[in-house]
């Protein structure tokens, strides 16, 4: 990831940032750096990094912080999406709006959302589980770590599409073993 000065920025700043639910959005106001652009817009690429920076603002400002760097958590990225709509280009400001849709045994799913003056300018969905030096981490065991109570919302129909997705290339995998 090439993001680690901003990495650090949401650290130190989630000390004094409000907490959040689980449930609540996460929104970062965020400006496009030099190091974002290609040649004249934000690449593909990058937009995918960004998205690590709204998910792991939401864990810090949800409780995480103390598992992640204690426990050693850390996120892993089993599959994205993201459809684009609109380019964001060099010194432009936007919002960065993450929050979680739904999560099943291990994995928790969000939604990602790029907004400019209003406008939605791209939108990614993510499947994510919290890993140790053992393995993934039980979505359990995480609702314990941020003593929440929250209600598990129903999978919308999106989130099933994306597992099927996620189904069908492991089986791919499977298939070239």
């Amino acid at each position: 990831m090439r993001l680690r000065l901003r990495i650090l920025w949401l650290f130190l700043s989630s000390f004094w940032k409000s907490s959040l639910g689980l449930l609540e959005e996460s929104v970062l106001n965020l400006t496009v750096l030099l190091n974002d652009v290609d040649i004249t817009k934000v690449s593909n690429d990058r937009y995918v990094a960004l998205m690590d920076l709204g998910r792991i603002d939401l864990a810090l400002r949800v409780g995480l912080r103390r598992a992640m760097v204690r426990k050693l958590w850390g996120p892993l990225v089993t599959v994205h999406s993201i459809r684009f709509r609109y380019p964001l280009k060099l010194f432009q400001k936007y919002q960065l709006i993450t929050r979680v849709v739904c999560w099943d045994e291990n994995t928790f799913y969000f939604e990602q959302i790029f907004k400019r003056n209003g406008r939605v300018l791209a939108t990614g969905y993510v499947s994510s589980t919290l890993m140790d030096s053992h393995g993934a981490i039980h979505s359990l065991k995480m609702l314990e770590e941020i003593a929440q109570q929250v209600t598990k919302p129903e999978e919308p129909e999106i989130i099933a599409r994306l597992r099927e997705i996620e189904n069908r290339i492991h089986e791919t995998q499977i298939d070239q073993m």
